[in-house]
């Protein structure tokens, strides 16, 4: 039996300082994977670079205005073919051996909708800063602590997204921890592979250090506004985060 196909989305605008070594890292992959960059119709010298590699594996691409990250996201994965989907910024980039075990866990856990690993986090060098162990799917703890997993290193079935709505172009800071909260809600099948797979790079030029504190807070309130536990109520918010970063700490 056939190892399934897959594909990566990469959102691009503006990032030719790091683009190369996103684009390198699914070319040196011994599995045959599809790579969609969307770029935003960048002029700094991206797409130099994407006409650079084009004809060295399979890499399709487009490079017109969009209307933000979660567009680039939805446009991506109508243009992607493959069985499932990983999304990977521009500026952040896979680890070597990523996507072979990311394969090897599918055909481990046949069922599952969607598979994860853990994330280094570097600078604008690549030297790594820190490290996040994901932890398997947890409401409470996304709720008052940090993701469960990250986008820079899951894959995600392909099929998922014809019934669920990918992400959400409305919000422009937090649209995959609103994806992997809806994905609590539906009935799909999470699987964790305790392995680094991918980096988060943090730089200057990086929309995260550089986000609107008041917008970034509407965006978290509009996701989980609704979102009742049994502790809230009885509970203060600095007690309820220290709580779920100790359950995590538990799960690790």
């Amino acid at each position: 039996m056939s190892s399934p196909s897959m594909s990566v989305v990469t959102p691009s605008y503006n990032q030719a300082e790091f683009i190369e070594e996103n684009l390198r890292s699914v070319l040196r992959s011994s599995s045959d994977v599809e790579h969609v960059v969307v770029d935003g119709g960048s002029d700094d010298g991206t797409v130099e670079i994407l006409h650079e590699y084009e004809d060295d594996y399979d890499l399709r691409w487009v490079s017109e205005p969009d209307r933000g990250q979660s567009h680039a996201l939805n446009k991506g994965i109508k243009m992607s073919t493959g069985d499932w989907i990983g999304f990977q910024m521009s500026d952040d980039y896979y680890l070597e051996g990523a996507f072979e075990t990311a394969l090897e866990t599918i055909d481990a856990h046949p069922g599952a909708d969607v598979v994860y690993g853990d994330v280094i986090h570097v600078d604008a060098d690549g030297n790594e800063v820190s490290r996040t162990f994901n932890i398997p799917p947890s409401r409470f703890i996304q709720r008052y602590w940090s993701l469960y997993s990250n986008l820079q290193s899951a894959f995600f079935r392909s099929a998922l997204f014809e019934d669920l709505e990918a992400f959400d172009e409305d919000l422009e800071y937090t649209m995959d921890a609103d994806l992997f909260w809806r994905l609590l809600d539906a009935n799909v099948t999470q699987v964790h592979v305790p392995v680094f797979l991918g980096t988060f790079r943090t730089h200057e030029a990086a929309k995260t250090p550089s986000r609107s504190k008041a917008d970034e807070r509407a965006e978290w309130d509009s996701i989980y506004g609704d979102y009742n536990g049994r502790l809230e109520a009885h509970l203060p918010s600095p007690l309820l985060r220290s709580v779920a970063k100790a359950l995590k700490a538990a799960k690790l």
